[in-house]
């Protein structure tokens, strides 16, 4: 992605969630998928998941761009990757449908068969050619088109085309579309979309990829709704599907809504997954998980991000705000201390930026203190805990002396937390930390979800400050200064 410029009429105070066209993580992997997808033959289907914040909209907006040569729906040209598009196939017709917009029409595949409409331009053709309105082959086409809009809906949804169905309500009479079988309906959409995409070009057919995204967020039998009309209508020669999703969340809502099986035994669900995962695999044949960011991965992704914001300190001798990215870089690549998901480090970045330009230094000393890696080591903890861990930080904002559980917590066996947890209740030192994950136990590492925010991180780099006095944390944990 074309770097922010940073100077200070373009820094911003913070980073919004919106998917961006930037390969922070996964410059191969959207190489890989786009020759797969260039090279597949239809029908086809093909998921990108993974979990909630992990990028899988920003890797559909560049697949859009990079295979179409087209800037995805809510981009812009500023947005526009150095180097243009890299795998583009000008055979490939975009389609991008946000599948949860539509969540509650009682049939989403019409609003899904209608966006396809609008974008191969049968209406807009038909307009601009008003003059040739005899054409069969062009006025079929957009009846087809219309009419099985009407099948799919069950006869309630028209599409608006105005005075387009009165001219050609002659033709409709003379036919039976809603008489058909399904499997002649699918041809007959086949043929209409192949007449609406027009000419072969560099000798290859054109083809319509429809870019599905946000699936999981459906309810689910909304969801169950569009994965049925995607196959009764859309399992043609001409048309690719690439879903973005999270395959845990669509899986459960799966199991939530297909009439045939029963999850509320608990010896059944195990089977009752295995029904729903074979049911998506009818629909994508290829289910690609998006790469993981390692170590050194996100702490650059770290870094990127801050840098791009105002960070600077309100003190007199306060450092740049790329020297606030270095030094913040350097602890981030010795202790791993972050998510796998770039949505939760976008929010950390946010609130460390904040408490950078917020925090009122003191006389004593500050983040530019004699110990800088210290100070930044604290921040950095303090910012942590404030993002993904809030009881915590009640805890030390009431009482900034609990640091010293948080350091006996990050210390002690798991088993002595959840023991003391139940023998003391709500009064246990360890309360905050009932609804936190522990990512370490006596030292060793525990198997944890990488992208989870509400996993404990830190026992690395509270181990490497061995102590933390109250004096020392209490001016990372409130922000008393007024924004300007």
């Amino acid at each position: 992605m074309t770097a922010m410029p940073e100077n200070a009429d373009s820094l911003i105070y913070s980073h919004n969630d919106e998917p961006v066209l930037e390969t922070a993580f996964n410059e191969e992997f959207i190489a890989r998928l786009c020759g797969i997808i260039r090279n597949c033959r239809p029908p086809k289907g093909l998921a990108v998941t993974g979990y909630w914040g992990t990028g899988k909209t920003s890797t559909l907006k560049q697949l859009y761009y990079h295979l179409t040569g087209k800037l995805p729906p809510g981009c812009t040209e500023r947005d526009k990757p150095e180097g243009g598009p890299r795998h583009k196939d000008v055979a490939l017709v975009p389609v991008w449908f946000e599948a949860w917009r539509f969540q509650h029409e009682q049939q989403p595949i019409v609003a899904l068969l209608n966006e396809i409409r609008v974008k191969i331009g049968l209406l807009n053709r038909l307009t601009a050619e008003a003059g040739k309105l005899g054409s069969v082959a062009l006025l079929g086409s957009l009846s087809i088109f219309d009419e099985i809009i009407k099948t799919a809906s069950g006869g309630t949804a028209t599409p608006k085309t105005g005075g387009i169905m009165a001219i050609g309500e002659k033709w409709e009479k003379d036919r039976y579309l809603n008489k058909l079988p399904s499997a002649q309906i699918s041809g007959l959409l086949e043929e209409a979309i192949k007449k609406g995409l027009g000419n072969r070009v560099k000798g290859k057919e054109k083809r319509l990829i429809i870019f599905i995204d946000d699936l999981d967020r459906c309810l689910p039998t909304a969801s169950l709704r569009l994965l049925e009309g995607i196959r009764i209508y859309l399992n043609l020669s001409n048309c690719i599907l690439v879903f973005g999703m999270d395959h845990r969340q669509l899986e459960q809502s799966l199991l939530e809504a297909l009439p045939w099986i029963d999850n509320k035994n608990e010896a059944d669900r195990k089977q009752a997954s295995y029904y729903a995962n074979e049911y998506l695999e009818k629909i994508c044949q290829d289910i690609h998980q998006l790469p993981l960011p390692d170590l050194e991965e996100k702490a650059k992704y770290f870094k990127s991000l801050l840098s791009r914001l105002d960070s600077k300190l309100n003190s007199d001798n306060a450092r740049e705000s790329l020297d606030h990215a270095q030094f913040l870089d350097q602890i981030l690549r010795q202790f791993d201390c972050l998510p796998a998901n770039p949505r939760k480090i976008k929010m950390l970045v946010n609130r460390v930026a904040l408490m950078l330009r917020e925090i009122p230094p003191t006389e004593e000393e500050d983040v530019s203190g004699d110990d800088p890696v210290r100070q930044y080591k604290l921040l950095l903890i303090a910012a942590i805990i404030c993002t993904f861990h809030k009881r915590i930080y009640e805890q030390l904002v009431s009482n900034p002396g609990y640091i010293n559980e948080v350091l006996n917590y990050s210390k002690a066996d798991l088993s002595l937390i959840i023991q003391d947890a139940k023998d003391s209740g709500q009064q246990s030192r360890f309360a905050p930390m009932t609804d936190v994950l522990t990512s370490r136990t006596e030292g060793e590492r525990l198997p944890v979800n990488p992208s989870d925010s509400n996993v404990f991180r830190l026992h690395e780099l509270l181990d490497d400050l061995d102590v933390i006095t109250k004096d020392e944390i209490e001016p990372y944990l409130t922000l008393r200064r007024p924004v300007q």
